[in-house]
């Protein structure tokens, strides 16, 4: 140990010793002891509930950004749904249009058969099973 160290030491030593005696003054003696004892306990807690809410402020965010990824992936999953309901309902109409044009009952109908199905059946027909895709490990293409 160096002599700046022993200095150092010595300082801090003499500062601790002259803040007991300063305490003694104030608080009996047999007393200054205990008050100490109490103060290294209040501090000790005092950094275990600053690292208990350091950690609950990470679990908070992780929380948040997990919720954030869920709603930006039911949001594509959605879009792409309807999306592909859309395109289906627009070449059915079209269908229905050239038929119309060329005066095609049978283009017509198939047209209207078609359109007729898409908007009856349900996008979430299958809701379970794109509950549980969405919900897992799976990867999903969209």
């Amino acid at each position: 140990m160096g002599i700046i160290e022993k200095i150092t030491k010595n300082k801090q030593l003499k500062t601790a010793v002259k803040k007991l005696e300063v305490a003694s003054n104030v608080i009996p003696a047999p007393d200054v002891l205990r008050f100490f004892n109490v103060l290294t306990e209040a501090y000790k807690e005092g950094q275990v509930t600053k690292l208990e809410l350091a950690k609950l402020e990470a679990q908070k965010e992780v929380a948040l950004l997990e919720i954030k990824n869920k709603y930006e992936l039911y949001h594509k999953v959605f879009d792409s749904i309807f999306d592909e309901r859309r395109a289906a309902i627009n070449k059915s109409f079209d269908i229905i249009d050239r038929g119309l044009a060329a005066g095609d009952k049978e283009l017509i109908s198939m047209g209207m058969k078609s359109l007729s199905t898409i908007v009856s059946s349900s996008p979430f027909a299958n809701f379970q099973q794109l509950s549980n895709l969405l919900e897992g490990n799976t990867i999903i293409e969209i």
